[in-house]
């Protein structure tokens, strides 16, 4: 395999690295300069421009940042939005299809971001060339090759908890140092979800189901920012809708016609809407399909894939897009 190839190559480099030091598993260092020209207006952070500042990361390891990230590389795809919401652009990344795939990201698809393959198997000699001044990936996978990108940069790693978008991008606010930034974001998407909450309440007497398609595959979601009844929009499920203590889990078309949902949102779980149109293509003629309350009545309306990353670009535009279906109600 080409992938597995690379690999061998970038590990004979980083053996070969004897003038970039390895740092240990508690502190790194960051030698970073403040990056210049933001992409939309924010309000000045009170903690911004102070340097140094450590960083304790997912792992409990601390990283002290010497100065503002510039040259990020990011190995996590579902962080690209906190990145995008503080108007910060990794130089290089991983999983890059999700920019094309999600219209979430679709403002910031034409960035320049060096393609350093996927998060399971990163091109580290690509990675190498690129030379980022700090790699950013998923706590998850640091045991398999997060010492080897120590050998290019210092290394934070963060939690893969898509159910906590705030924290996450509290996080960020701190790397970047744009607590306050983060804050504003936060109040503003919360406060978008408390007024639709709101709005919604004449639906308290109606059943809402979020089923991701694929081929021949229905999964239920749980997706909080839907029924969360204190953070989300508090939208009911079925009463035989999947276990709600977890993120969700596959169904067959029996469940899917036992749950019957009186509203229904539909996303492709692969993050394609042109795959999405195919799956709903074939169900055309399926008749259990065609029982569905939601379907007799019109009431299925498509959502973005990027719900189920559960980050804050991919939460306001899943409020959005339900508000907007559901005021035609």
């Amino acid at each position: 395999m080409k992938t597995i190839m690379r690999l061998f190559v970038s590990l004979a480099l980083l053996a070969g690295c004897a003038t970039a030091p390895a740092p240990t598993n508690s502190t790194t260092s960051s030698s970073t300069v403040p990056a210049t020209g933001k992409s939309t207006p924010e309000k000045v952070d009170s903690d911004a421009g102070k340097w140094p500042r450590t960083y304790v990361d997912a792992l409990g390891r601390e990283i002290v940042l010497k100065k503002k990230p510039e040259k990020v590389a990011l190995l996590f795809f579902r962080n690209f939005e906190h990145m995008f919401l503080l108007n910060e652009f990794p130089v290089a990344a991983t999983d890059l299809n999700v920019l094309a795939e999600w219209e979430s990201l679709a403002p910031y698809k034409d960035k320049e971001i060096g393609d350093i393959g996927s998060m399971t198997s990163p091109n580290l000699e690509k990675l190498l060339e690129i030379d980022p001044d700090l790699i950013i990936m998923v706590s998850g996978r640091y045991e398999s090759y997060g010492d080897k990108l120590e050998k290019i940069a210092p290394v934070i790693t963060v939690g893969s908890n898509e159910n906590n978008w705030q924290g996450a991008l509290r996080g960020y606010g701190k790397i970047f140092g744009k607590e306050q930034k983060a804050e504003d974001e936060i109040t503003r998407i919360e406060a978008l979800i408390a007024d639709s909450k709101e709005q919604l309440k004449k639906f308290s007497n109606k059943t809402f189901g979020v089923i991701m398609l694929g081929d021949k595959q229905f999964w239920g979601f749980t997706t909080q920012f839907v029924f969360n009844k204190e953070s989300g929009l508090a939208l009911n499920p079925p009463s035989k809708y999947v276990d709600m203590s977890t993120k969700g889990e596959q169904i067959s078309m029996e469940g899917l016609a036992a749950m019957n949902p009186d509203y229904m949102f539909v996303a492709d779980i692969g993050g394609s809407s042109q795959n999405l149109q195919g799956y709903l293509k074939k169900l055309e003629s399926d008749s259990a399909w065609n029982s569905l309350h939601a379907i007799k009545s019109g009431h299925m309306y498509a959502l973005d894939s990027s719900i189920a990353a559960g980050g804050p670009l991919g939460i306001e535009l899943g409020v959005k897009t339900i508000m907007k279906n559901m005021s035609t109600e």
